[in-house]
């Protein structure tokens, strides 16, 4: 199955060699889940070159759920259930290290409140930073977002990869991810590689579902309909027991 490699960019060669003391807090709890939607798209001229595997894969998922089953200490474990569109299922488990980025299956989970120029994890090998920090849209609400980008070049073999990679500031949580790969030599292929995020359980004020905001608006004109009613029917009430005035 198809994994999701974590990979930042190193904002500047001013950033090598120093140590920051930072703290790696979690933002994710057991039972949380999220829920991503993935696409892909490959073209190639070569008639005879076949479409890869793993994007097929890709294109043959309906959803991947991401369940957070354990939080100890700044170890993070998940169950990732694979849901197809022939409506069968397969189920993965991953792990991380917040500090290190160590893990297998599903890594991309980094600590929360990071910001612009943190490095990512304190106690790993690979020097890597918060590039940028801004405002997304992520469902019901503005998310502040780290972003993450990686590009990798190989002149002699015709290569070219770029990976731009989103996460909840909160909670650390990956919202979105692009790959674009390029193969300007033979076979001569493009692909595209999209995870994002649709729907999320147990984050207190997060909604991005549409039918849960859609039930969150209605709710909320039901409300607020009962609310003038309430209030007119006051108004009437007293407008009644208001003594007439005698000659």
């Amino acid at each position: 199955m198809l994994s999701t490699i974590l990979c930042i960019t190193v904002l500047s060669m001013a950033f090598i060699g120093i140590v920051q003391a930072q703290t790696i807090t979690p933002g994710v709890k057991p039972g949380m889940a999220f829920v991503y939607n993935v696409s892909s798209h490959w073209s190639s001229p070569e008639p005879t070159y076949d479409i890869p595997q793993e994007l097929l894969i890709i294109n043959y998922t309906s959803s991947i759920e991401i369940r957070i089953s354990t939080v100890n200490g700044t170890h993070v474990t998940t169950a990732n259930p694979w849901y197809f569109k022939d409506g069968t299922a397969s189920l993965e488990r991953g792990a991380v290290n917040l500090y290190t980025g160590e893990g297998y299956d599903f890594v991309a989970i980094i600590s929360a409140n990071l910001k612009e120029g943190d490095l990512i994890h304190p106690s790993g090998k690979d020097g890597l930073r918060v590039l940028d920090t801004k405002t997304r849209n992520y469902g019901s609400s503005s998310r502040a977002t780290n972003h993450v980008c990686i590009t990798s070049e190989d002149a002699t073999a015709g290569y070219k990869g770029v990976r731009d990679l989103y996460f909840d500031q909160e909670t650390g949580i990956l919202v979105e991810q692009k790959d674009t790969t390029e193969y300007t030599k033979y076979p001569f292929t493009t692909s595209k590689v999209t995870w994002k995020l649709v729907d999320v359980y147990g984050v207190d004020g997060w909604t991005i579902s549409k039918t849960a905001r859609t039930l969150q608006i209605i709710l909320a004109a039901i409300i607020t309909i009962a609310i003038i009613i309430a209030i007119l029917i006051i108004v009437y009430k007293k407008k009644i027991a208001k003594p007439k005035a005698t000659a």
